[in-house]
């Protein structure tokens, strides 16, 4: 079956591509079609569905669209259709990262561990600033933002099912078939999606779920109902991710979505519903959420000493960062570097049991590997990107499509720092692409205002839903609302 899937999944690509092209009726440009393209199909098709070896690089479907949205932007640059964008601040932020990065990789042994350092900088972090770049440069119209919101909010669905597949057992539904036949059993057991990851999976849930209450202002009391429905599909779908930081940087997520746009009537309602739930569930998950059986082949013992294990990092990331604070001990290099920290006789504790585990914090990981440069840097890209989504969240004189992906961007950003605080998210390379994807969008929107502005949108992309229907729209939802 999946010969057949890797054989088919090219021709259906093309011959999709064709028909698009074709058919003017499409809402969505060529460009944000293919990164959006690369995002899916990295996330469900990427190397460990398929890939050939070509060279040092393998060749996987991700890649292939990534290469084609290369070539088709460089086409138009040089036919003079696409101009390369002026530098701002996130561009600057973005670029000096990289190339602290890439400097701090090929200054240490790179070739170690069969080139894995060389392998994390190039499509762990190099091929997400290449789809930032793209993002970020091509001329993206309000009907691509509609059209991205649909796709991921069709996409979190297949996510939770998958989730929820995952925990059920029901092994023969779930698809990807390597999400079951891996021989990686880390997580087997909690809802790991095909990210084999369910940090990665709480994380996609996440914005998929922004991107499905996107659609609640434009929608009728029977589509808001439907919209319910699949908010509660995707919280269940996180649940099953069995995974506290996912769980908490869900509902900051839903919380950001929520609280932002609402009035302040709404708000108040939002914190009295939210205190009775914390009320009435406190009693019966305060004794289970700290320890409970979530891996296949792991017992709760096993488990709570993972939550141990967490001092055992923080000691060990300390003592290398004393040791080398400026520059760390090699981007990629955590692995070998860590080995002479772990026989410490005079930590009092029992730091050979961090041993087989990379950094559980991807600030740490990055202080240890890059030093204070490398940290700081990455602070920075974090704040620029910040900034700007608040901005343009801010910006009452945009349509609110541009508006709600800038609380989209803010979204990830949260869900992103709070699980860095208890796993390393950089170790997994669509975490990368799906916030550098939305951080292009955002700095494409905020260098393009006048494209996304109230005055060149379609009266029907706005407008809210005829009084002949019955509606619930949120207030401040509304264009002309203030928001405080």
């Amino acid at each position: 079956m999946d010969l057949i899937l890797i054989i088919l999944i090219p021709i259906l690509i093309v011959c999709g591509c064709a028909w698009y092209r074709m058919n003017p009726q499409i809402p969505m440009s060529t460009m944000p079609a293919l990164l959006l393209g690369v995002v899916i199909a990295g996330s469900v098709f990427g190397h460990d569905f398929f890939h050939a070896p070509f060279g040092p690089i393998p060749i996987t479907l991700d890649r292939l669209l990534l290469l084609a949205a290369i070539a088709m932007f460089g086409w138009r640059w040089l036919k003079g259709r696409e101009d390369l964008p002026n530098f701002n601040s996130m561009d600057v932020a973005i670029f000096v990262w990289i190339v602290c990065l890439t400097l701090n990789t090929l200054s240490h042994d790179w070739r170690a561990m069969d080139k894995s350092p060389l392998s994390r900088l190039l499509f762990f972090n190099l091929l997400p600033v290449v789809v930032y770049f793209l993002a970020r440069s091509y001329k993206t119209k309000i009907g691509d933002l509609r059209v991205i919101a649909f796709v991921l909010g069709g996409f979190g669905v297949y996510l939770a099912l998958i989730a929820l597949a995952e925990i059920a057992e029901f092994y023969a539904v779930i698809f990807p078939r390597y999400i079951v036949t891996s021989e990686e059993s880390e997580f087997f057991g909690r809802g790991r999606g095909p990210f084999l990851n369910p940090v990665s999976n709480g994380i996609f849930l996440s914005v998929c779920l922004g991107c499905c209450w996107m659609w609640w202002p434009r929608l009728n009391r029977v589509g808001k109902f439907g919209l319910l429905l699949v908010g509660g599909l995707l919280s269940a779908g996180c649940f099953a991710t069995l995974t506290r930081s996912v769980w908490l940087g869900f509902i900051v997520g839903a919380g950001i979505f929520t609280w932002l746009p609402a009035s302040r009537k709404q708000r108040g309602a939002l914190v009295l519903a939210t205190t009775i739930i914390a009320i009435i569930a406190f009693p019966f998950i305060s004794d289970k959420i700290w320890a409970f059986k979530r891996d296949k082949y792991v017992t709760v013992a096993d488990m709570e000493q993972s939550a141990q294990l967490r001092e055992l990092f923080l000691t060990i990331a300390v003592d290398m960062f004393q040791d080398r604070p400026l520059l760390g001990c090699g981007f990629g290099q955590y692995t070998i570097a860590k080995r002479p920290y772990l026989q410490d006789p005079y930590s009092g504790q029992p730091l050979s049991l961090a041993q087989p585990f990379y950094q559980h914090n991807v600030f740490l990981a990055h202080l240890v590997e890059t030093g204070l440069v490398g940290l700081i840097t990455l602070l920075w890209v974090l704040a620029v990107i910040v900034y700007a989504s608040w901005s343009v969240w801010r910006d009452q004189s945009l349509d609110l499509w541009p508006r709600q992906f800038g609380l989209l961007s803010l979204v990830i950003l949260a869900h992103y720092f709070i699980s860095g605080m208890f796993h390393d998210v950089s170790i997994v390379p669509m975490n990368q692409t799906l916030v550098f994807f939305l951080a292009g969008i955002i700095n494409n929107i905020k260098s393009n205002g006048l494209e996304f502005s109230n005055s060149r949108s379609s009266p029907s992309s706005n407008d809210p839903v005829p009084a002949s229907q019955p509606d619930l729209e949120l207030p401040s939802f509304n264009q002309k609302a203030t928001f405080s």
